[in-house]
């Protein structure tokens, strides 16, 4: 099982990082209008296969690659949508940071769903209405939330 860090450690280890931070989600629907949510070891919250933007990554990039990493899924490119661009001021020493969300549909995805690994305890598919509460009140995750429930038909053929 991986180590939860303190707040003091992921405050240190962010203010490493370069500029703004950005970190990447993508948001994996199935054919219920579910979508795949993971628990990582190291966290108190459930959240999409995410992770921080590498420097000379896009956030696409950065968002399919966390999702290969976490879940052992692989979407093509040409099948993942911007779902939203949010930004969120740091609390209690954490650093300020763009947040940005894809979606695509799970019948893009090649793979099986590897669990646990490395870093992902758990993976769960959960309706859209619960997406905020599982993230720990998490403001992104809550307009995620919202983006998800106001579009009755998530339509992400691209």
């Amino acid at each position: 099982m991986a180590r939860v860090f303190t707040k003091a450690e992921n405050q240190a280890w962010s203010k490493t990082l370069p500029g703004k931070m950005c970190s990447a989600c993508l948001a994996i629907i199935n054919e219920n209008n579910e979508v795949l949510m993971v628990k990582a070891g190291y966290k108190d919250h459930w959240t999409f296969p995410s992770g921080i933007v590498e420097e000379g990554e896009s956030p696409k990039s950065a968002a399919i690659r966390e999702t290969l990493e976490e879940t052992g899924l692989i979407v093509p490119d040409e099948h993942v949508k911007l779902l939203a661009i949010i930004y969120t001021t740091g609390k209690d020493g954490d650093r300020d940071r763009f947040n940005v969300g894809f979606a695509t549909q799970l019948k893009y995805a090649s793979g099986n769903i590897v669990v646990p690994n490395a870093e992902i305890e758990k993976v769960m598919w959960v309706a859209f209405d619960k997406v905020a509460e599982l993230s720990g009140g998490k403001r992104s995750y809550e307009e995620f939330q919202r983006i998800l429930l106001k579009d009755d038909d998530l339509y992400i053929e691209v």
